[in-house]
């Protein structure tokens, strides 16, 4: 489990004005959700884009610290500027060492399907995150699956995906993650969207 950790300042002021102020003093206005309610905070810019740096685009934990408390965290929302790309807001879920949690992990796909080498299929990723249930030391930071025998009409469902100490899937166990899909499944799908197009 990869568990970070940052720095959090209580944020009195709410609005927009106050936020613009903030984000002009290198501070990104927050909030933190947890079971007595919301409080706003604030965590500085740049130490932020070091945690999402190190954290990838896996799940993990967030340790916010101040001088008077620590909680566990989540992070659950974040907001960009479109034109900048700057951090304009982000949302964390507080979580508890001894209750389990809901999130989801990117699935990563391992391998070259039989498929995809043999029977010019291809592979496609249906679900790019899968939902888990979990205590925070049992949170998984990616959910790899092996491919490599993945024939051309085969699907890899929730139910198939690898199992984990302390991790519940979340979710319908027959649900496609990854699909090998072959020529033929490709030209009916052109077939019926042709057909949909055209009014037939």
């Amino acid at each position: 489990m990869k568990r970070l950790h940052l720095a959090f300042s209580d944020r009195i002021e709410r609005g927009r004005h106050p936020a613009s102020r903030l984000r002009k003093l290198g501070r990104i206005p927050s909030v933190i959700y947890g079971k007595s309610g919301s409080f706003p905070v604030s965590v500085d810019d740049v130490e932020f884009r070091m945690l999402m740096r190190q954290k990838g685009d896996a799940a993990a934990t967030v340790e916010l610290a101040s001088d008077q408390k620590s909680v566990l965290t989540i992070i659950t929302e974040i907001q960009r500027n479109t034109i900048n790309d700057c951090f304009m807001h982000v949302d964390f879920q507080e979580i508890s060492e001894g209750e389990k949690f809901t999130t989801t992990v990117p699935v990563h796909v391992k391998g070259e399907a039989y498929g995809v080498k043999n029977e010019k299929a291809m592979i496609e990723v249906v679900r790019h995150k899968v939902a888990v249930r979990c205590l925070p030391k049992y949170l998984i930071e990616v959910v790899e699956i092996d491919v490599t025998d993945l024939h051309a009409g085969q699907n890899i469902h929730l139910k198939d995906l690898p199992q984990f100490e302390g991790i519940e899937y979340v979710g319908d166990p027959q649900s496609v993650v990854i699909a090998c899909v072959g020529e033929e499944a490709e030209t009916d799908n052109e077939a019926k969207n042709s057909e949909t197009n055209t009014g037939k």
